[in-house]
């Protein structure tokens, strides 16, 4: 009898309905939408302690990888100060089905998604500008976001920003290598080796063996400490994820679907390949903040600051997190928490923000 019980109770466990912790303040939010996203269904999550508060937009990275399980454990201090809107974007986490075909991850897609995702708030909260936070892919739709509509955003936050194809990846490449020869990890040289360094800015191509030699190069870069500092795998953030309230054990598995699915799909858009960001946009008309974590290799912060350096712009800053790899809003989350809130008030004190009409 227990042991059927046991098994009961963790199915119910396993396909719960999840939900999101109620905000009872008199202007607060806290609610799940399904929003009709240019003809695909995409999960969006809104919180903030008053709606009347300037709305931020958080980007997630990938293609595929929501953040929303991960922002809520580590970053919602911010909802104090934001109504902070969360996005799995098409295909990932909670947006991803099995109905969405190949043809739909386009970076052109995405781009339109940003548009009507941000015309959706500013109608909502009756806002003239979003403040705008972009994470490694997301980063990238940012840039595309505020170059195209910048007077839709007061400011825009770059975090782990991807920026030059083949550049980047030769100074990951080239830095994984250096690690390994540095631990003695043979295996991880010669795997490395048969690799090759990158050839071309293409993700199908770039390596002798393809798109499966860029995901050999990246387990490497993770193993030897040139994505995450201190870490050298993602099991703690997977359970963040499992244990989330807003997600249940299913989501988890789309999840890892939708991260696949999306990734192995979007390489093959001649969009997705061979960008640079210093020749496509090397001009914005919003304040541009970059955050780059100092053991970050995956999108090299070397890069970023030459970047941020080289950016014409109203105002622009590049901030190192010096215990952080690609995700400082994870790896010092109340470092960065505060860093945004005082970016925010120098957005604010530079004129560039938005008050609620």
């Amino acid at each position: 009898m227990i042991k059927y019980l046991v098994i009961i109770i963790s199915l119910i466990y396993l396909t719960a309905c999840t939900s999101t912790k109620k905000i009872r303040t008199k202007n607060g939010i806290s609610e799940i939408n399904y929003l009709e996203v240019n003809g695909i269904k995409q999960y969006v999550l809104i919180r903030g302690k008053d709606k009347r508060n300037p709305v931020l937009l958080f980007l997630h990275g990938g293609p595929g990888a929501s953040a929303t399980p991960l922002l809520r454990k580590f970053n919602s201090e911010l909802e104090e100060h934001f109504t902070i809107v969360y996005w799995d974007q098409r295909a990932a986490g909670k947006s991803y089905t099995k109905k969405i075909s190949k043809e739909e991850i386009k970076v052109s897609k995405y781009i339109q998604d940003v548009d009507s995702i941000v015309s959706y708030l500013k109608n909502r909260f009756n806002v003239e500008k979003i403040f705008l936070i972009g994470h490694s892919w997301g980063s990238r739709l940012g840039l595309y976001a505020i170059q195209k509509n910048p007077e839709s955003f007061m400011a825009y936050v770059g975090v782990g920003q991807e920026l030059v194809s083949y550049e980047g990846e030769l100074i990951s490449y080239q830095y994984t290598v250096m690690k390994a020869k540095d631990a003695n990890n043979l295996r991880a040289i010669k795997e490395l080796q048969e690799i090759g360094e990158p050839q071309s800015g293409d993700y199908t191509k770039m390596y002798k063996n393809g798109f499966w030699g860029l995901v050999k190069q990246k387990d490497w870069l993770l193993k030897l400490g040139g994505e995450r500092y201190g870490k050298t795998k993602y099991t703690d953030w997977i359970f963040s994820i499992w244990f989330s309230r807003e997600y249940s054990f299913l989501d988890l598995i789309k999840y890892g679907r939708g991260s696949g699915f999306s990734a192995g799909s979007i390489i093959y858009d001649p969009d997705f390949n061979d960008i640079n960001f210093f020749q496509e946009i090397p001009e914005v008309k919003v304040p541009a903040f970059f955050i780059s974590g100092a053991s970050d290799y995956n999108t090299p912060w070397t890069l970023v600051q030459d970047y941020c350096n080289k950016l014409n712009s109203p105002y622009k800053e590049f901030i190192k997190f010096d215990k952080s790899g690609h995700s400082p809003v994870f790896e010092e989350p109340e470092k960065f928490n505060a860093e945004i809130l005082r970016i925010y008030k120098r957005v604010e004190e530079l004129g560039f923000n938005d008050k609620v009409k």
